[in-house]
């Protein structure tokens, strides 16, 4: 290749960044890269190398096939056990030859339809949340200026390659990681891959060390970032997977699949009913074939029976319909929720990692505070709407009219400046150019100067622009009379020094050493709370500045002021932070941005509380493992930290026993995301990688959207616990009547088919309405529930054991009282018929005592829950077609009952809603002084 050095091109790898090319030379690098710095490469070589190296992609985020999510949804240990028992009633039904296919196979068939229902309710409602984040993500094709063959060519990012020569300028996209050949006045925002919020100057000659972390990597370009200023020239030296973005890839990769805790509940609490279910059903086959009196098959749909009757069938479908109905709900507030299971898992958090920049934070600087005339002012407003007051800090007054010295640094500001603001509708507005610059604008209208009122009559002669060394930016223009007028914005501590004047409202006046002080003081006070302090100055100079030397024309300035910006907080985000507080889940802020720059705004926010501390990436660096877990739990504030870093935080949270939500919009958060128990991202502004890490989705980029997912989920796991406790206490009771009248010789036993129909259809309906009760409106004034308090506690056994023999009794009842004058004028059939459709009634009685497990059932607010009485109500009808029907009788095993039996079968089903009344009744005598009622339980 002409003008080529170095090494073989094609004995290139696809990488030179892990050689800390951000501190070698830069004839190196084009050495290294095989790069001719005048012609670049060639199109043949190019393209060599792009089939060597590959595409500049990023590889897929995989996701599973159609037919995997389908079959994951039966990875459950009571759907798998609901299956052993389809299989056991298909053996057993193949074995009756003498009845009717529906009388033979109906059991079996029941318990696979309703798996399958379990599994096309998970299946349709994870696919639609992939289908929605699809929609929300929005596909650029990104393009590239490099330099092939000497000419400047526009050509698609993904076909970069190492050595190629990139042309970049304000409002590109950086395609690749690339190293610096040469920077003018170029600044980069890297708020997505750094966290920092202010953009990072560039400078291709500047002298780091070969540790430098990311943020101060001024030599470096880095894929994913954009360009807000200057110009440059630089090298591709990383494409594809092996850049930055690509390293922060793998790592999300690396953190795996997890479980949420509802999973992990709900996995433990199926396979305890698993083992109950399979050592009930084995004891009891295992008896009777000891006895010797019955055939196997007997004996094995008696244990079927049993094993049925043990487990909550309704449990998995239900679940996911309560789940799936919190993920509705939660995406009308502008949540999207990618597995039905993280629904609740914000229930349960303790802590919540926020990232500051786009989350707690606008993304956008805005000026705070002006200091000019020897006055403060309050700027009010946000972001880049010009819409705000200037407002005097001594009596609060707005300011009407700005006069002089106020009026000249609006007009300085305004023309200083290169970057524009473009309205988009709704309030929004989007900027080209340094936000700096933006703020700056946004200040100059809102105090009544917008650049297109001044622009008109000052015509800008000369630019000296912004550099890191200088750390200023003048311009020269033309005023109305022809006068040259010097502008100049930079640091205060720079520009102060140059200034001769300070502009005052009787004019300008010398700056005597106590003016410098009060101006200095004023700059650190701003400093102090975390304001970004710019210094404005002007000169009216006196000739034609074409005359001079550039460092003449900002001599002998006057100072107009200081003003003082920041990246401010959200709107609503201090309240949502406040109902955090309120319901115990602790916020910490975790960014890349400066330490100082953060407790403020923590401070702000009412994160910062007594005791408090703040670490910063580098202290974080030099702790062990040990030292940070003492003090994890004081920390409110990370700072200047990694990817890296923010992963060892969340897993330093973990094992300190918490439940890690993590909320981010950038590249640099994305490993944290999939490794935090639930990864939050940002919908609107948030990156796609982020997105594809997290587990919930902010449509709305809204902050307070968490408060809301915390709400729903603690009122989830809360409904959860009250159909669960439901349906065992229910199946309790079908347990006790089985195992029981297995014991009584002649008793026939409840088919499988019944028990099913209780379970799913009878119970199933009021399980739902319990799975969407109304929250308690206490619950976030609550701590979050702890970690090791599982679906059902000691209390919740105990009553489930309670209301269990008081419905099998009275189910056994039905079989044993003598109805008619003598026994055989109520035949055991017609016994086992009440008791079945007893089970069937009492549970929807009961269904009533489930909202609370200590509060009366006649003091619960809102007293009527409308889902539950219609459940109950269209559940009875059901049932009575089962019992009303004739042609179904025979599938059943029930007969017309008389007028007298429906009496006395209605009184005992019940007769559940006094004795539980009166069990809670001594519970709330007991415990007076225990928690709260909502959380006064096991269950």
């Amino acid at each position: 290749m002409p003008g080529a050095a170095g090494p073989d091109p094609k004995a290139m790898t696809p990488s030179v960044a892990k050689l800390h090319v951000h501190a070698e030379a830069i004839d190196s690098v084009l050495a290294r890269c095989g790069a001719d710095p005048a012609e670049g490469l060639s199109d043949a070589e190019a393209a060599a190398r792009l089939a060597k190296e590959g595409r500049n992609e990023l590889p897929p985020q995989p996701r599973p096939s159609a037919l995997k999510r389908f079959f994951v949804q039966f990875a459950n240990p009571i759907v798998l056990t609901l299956l052993v028992a389809a299989v056991i009633a298909l053996i057993n039904g193949a074995s009756r030859s003498d009845e009717p296919v529906l009388v033979r196979f109906g059991d079996a068939i029941a318990i696979l339809l309703i798996v399958a229902l379990n599994a096309m309710l998970g299946y349709y409602q994870e696919q639609r949340a992939e289908q929605a984040l699809d929609a929300l993500e929005k596909m650029q094709c990104t393009r590239a200026r490099v330099r092939r063959g000497g000419r400047v060519v526009a050509i698609d990012a993904a076909e970069a390659v190492v050595g190629d020569l990139l042309e970049i300028e304000a409002g590109d996209a950086v395609p690749a990681d690339a190293r610096l050949l040469q920077t003018i006045d170029l600044a980069v925002e890297e708020s997505s891959l750094t966290g920092e919020s202010m953009p990072a100057g560039k400078d291709a000659r500047a002298a780091l060390a070969h540790d430098a972390p990311l943020g101060d990597r001024a030599t470096m370009l880095f894929v994913g970032t954009s360009v807000v200023r200057g110009k440059g020239r630089a090298i591709i030296v990383a494409t594809g997977p092996h850049t930055e973005l690509g390293k922060l890839s793998e790592l999300i990769r690396g953190a795996g699949e997890r479980k949420t805790p509802l999973e992990e509940k709900l996995d433990h609490f199926g396979k305890r009913i698993l083992w109950s279910c399979l050592a009930l059903s084995a004891l009891l086959f295992i008896r009777g074939s000891i006895k010797g009196d019955r055939h196997w098959h007997e004996l094995l749909l008696e244990a079927v029976s049993l094993a049925v009757a043990a487990i909550p069938e309704g449990l998995p479908a239900i679940t996911t319909i309560t789940l799936a109905l919190g993920m509705q709900r939660m995406a009308k507030r502008g949540a999207i929720i990618r597995k039905l299971a993280a629904v609740e898992t914000l229930g349960a958090a303790t802590v919540i990692c926020s990232d500051k920049t786009g989350t707690l934070t606008q993304n956008e600087m805005t000026v705070r505070e002006i200091f000019a005339g020897d006055e403060r002012f309050h700027v009010t407003g946000t972001g880049y709407s010009p819409v705000g007051d200037i407002v005097r800090a001594s009596n609060d007054e707005k300011v009407a009219d700005a006069s002089s010295p106020l009026s000249e640094l609006f007009a300085t500001v305004a023309l200083c400046n290169n970057a524009t603001l473009e309205p988009l509708g709704d309030g929004k507005w989007k900027i080209t150019g340094d936000p700096t610059e933006a703020a700056l604008l946004t200040l100059a209208a809102k105090g009544g100067a917008p650049r297109e009122s001044i622009a008109p009559s000052m015509r800008v002669v000369k630019e000296l622009p912004f550099d890191s060394d200088r750390k200023r930016m003048t311009i020269v223009t033309l005023d109305a009379a022809g006068r040259e007028v010097v502008h100049t914005k930079g640091s205060a501590d720079v520009l102060l020094p140059l200034c001769a004047t300070v502009a005052t409202a009787g004019g300008e006046v010398a700056l005597d050493d106590a003016s410098r002080a009060r101006i200095i003081g004023e700059a650190e006070r701003m400093s102090s709370e975390a304001l970004r302090v710019l210094a404005v100055a002007r000169r009216h100079f006196d000739g034609k500045t074409e005359d001079h030397p550039d460092e003449a024309l900002e001599e002998h300035l006057t100072l107009l002021g200081l003003v003082g910006m920041i990246d401010p907080p959200r709107v609503g985000v201090k309240e949502a932070v406040r109902a955090c507080a309120d319901a115990q889940v602790r916020a910490v802020m975790i960014t890349g941005d400066h330490k100082l720059t953060a407790v403020a705004i923590a401070k702000e926010l009412g994160l910062w509380e007594e005791g408090a501390i703040a670490l910063s990436g580098g202290e974080l660096e030099s702790m062990s493992d040990a030292d940070l877990a003492a003090k994890i739990a004081h920390v409110r504030v990370f700072a200047r930290v990694t990817a890296e870093q923010k992963l060892r935080i969340v897993r330093a949270f973990k094992v300190a026993g918490e439940i890690v939500a993590m909320t981010g919009d950038g590249v640099n958060d994305a490993p944290a995301l999939r490794e935090a128990h639930i990864g939050v991202a940002m919908g609107k502004d948030g990156t796609d990688v982020a997105r594809q890490a997290a587990d919930m989705v902010l449509a709305d980029d809204n902050f307070a959207t968490i408060v809301d997912a915390v709400r729903e989920g603690r009122a989830i796991w809360r409904n959860i616990q009250k159909f669960i406790f439901f349906l065992l206490s229910s199946n309790a009771g079908l347990l006790f009547t089985v195992f029981a009248a297995s014991f009584v010789p002649g008793l026939p036993p409840l088919t499988p088919l019944m028990i099913l129909w209780i379970n799913l259809v009878t119970n199933g309906l009021p399980a739902l309405a319990l799975g969407i009760d109304p929250p308690d409106p206490t619950q976030m004034q609550e701590p979050p529930r702890e970690k090791t308090s599982g679906l059902v506690g000691t209390k919740g056994w105990i009553g489930i054991l309670g209301v269990g023999v008081w419905m099998g009794g009275t189910a056994l009842a039905c079989y044993l009282i003598p109805w008619g004058d003598t026994v055989d004028a109520f035949p055991l059939h017609h016994g086992r018929a009440l008791a079945f459709s007893l089970l069937a009634l009492s549970p929807l009685f009961h269904a009533f005592n489930c909202r609370s497990p200590s509060e009366s059932m006649l003091t619960i607010r809102p007293l009527v829950s409308r889902p539950l009485v219609l459940a109950v109500f269209v559940s009875a009808a059901i049932h009575m077609v089962a019992i009303l029907v004739p042609s179904l009788r025979p599938i059943f095993r029930t007969y017309e009952m008389t007028a007298f039996e429906w009496e006395v079968m209605l009184l005992l089903s019940a007769s559940i809603i006094p004795v539980i009344e009166l069990f809670k009744f001594f519970q709330r005598l007991v415990v007076k002084e225990e928690l709260p009622p909502t959380r006064r339980s096991g269950r």
